[in-house]
């Protein structure tokens, strides 16, 4: 049977100590002043719910690098050795599996989106695609205002046709959602549903304004 390594308890008056000490005084004194392991205050404040007073974290800033700091590879050029050259990208590298632009695919809540432009910023490459029911209904209304959504007025989101799209604003689609989430379309389908979010929406900033 393999012993088990003695582990010192904390005694009542410890955790007394601990208690005045632990808001204001770094962990690392705590422990020597105590005699413990540094992991052994931490542990043992967590348990006794203690926490470094407000003070404290605006003067030390655990876990911050101070002013004046020098890393140890400042300066130190890297090279990772070997072949690795052989395989790294070249500037201008396209990946093989680079979509054109006028490519469309569905994603993953199917929802048809088409590329149509090929530089956006590095790490923002979903710029680069725009819905296709988005592109649908600009053109047949103009630029979609801000602060607004389009919508499928029988509910297919692979119908695109502009007959079937509709734009509403983010309020009225939140409202529209919570009333679908709840049972089927009332009769007059989607656009019932607008007329009925934007008059719920109405009366609620008129009962605000005379609150």
């Amino acid at each position: 049977m393999t012993k088990q390594p003695y582990r010192q308890p904390w005694t009542p008056q410890q955790d007394a100590w601990l208690r005045k000490l632990y808001g204001n005084t770094p962990n690392w004194k705590i422990a020597a002043i105590m005699g413990r392991k540094l992991l052994s205050v931490r542990n043992r404040a967590v348990r006794l719910g203690l926490k470094k007073s407000p003070e404290y974290m605006e003067r030390e800033k655990p876990g911050c690098f101070r002013k004046g700091h020098k890393t140890w590879n400042k300066g130190m050029a890297f090279d990772s050795g070997g072949r690795s050259a052989e395989s790294r990208f070249r500037p201008g590298h396209a990946p093989a599996n680079k979509q054109p632009i006028g490519t469309e695919v569905l994603d993953t809540y199917g929802y048809l989106k088409r590329k149509v432009r090929d530089d956006a910023p590095a790490g923002k490459s979903h710029h680069n695609w725009k819905f296709v029911h988005v592109i649908n209904w600009e053109k047949a209304n103009g630029p979609l205002p801000a602060g607004h959504v389009v919508r499928f007025r029988d509910l297919d989101s692979t119908n695109v046709n502009p007959d079937n799209l509709v734009a509403v604003s983010r309020s009225e689609h939140a409202v529209i959602n919570r009333w679908m989430a709840m049972g089927e379309l009332p009769e007059g389908g989607l656009d019932a549903l607008i007329t009925m979010a934007k008059l719920k929406i109405t009366m609620r900033k008129r009962q605000e304004e005379l609150a």
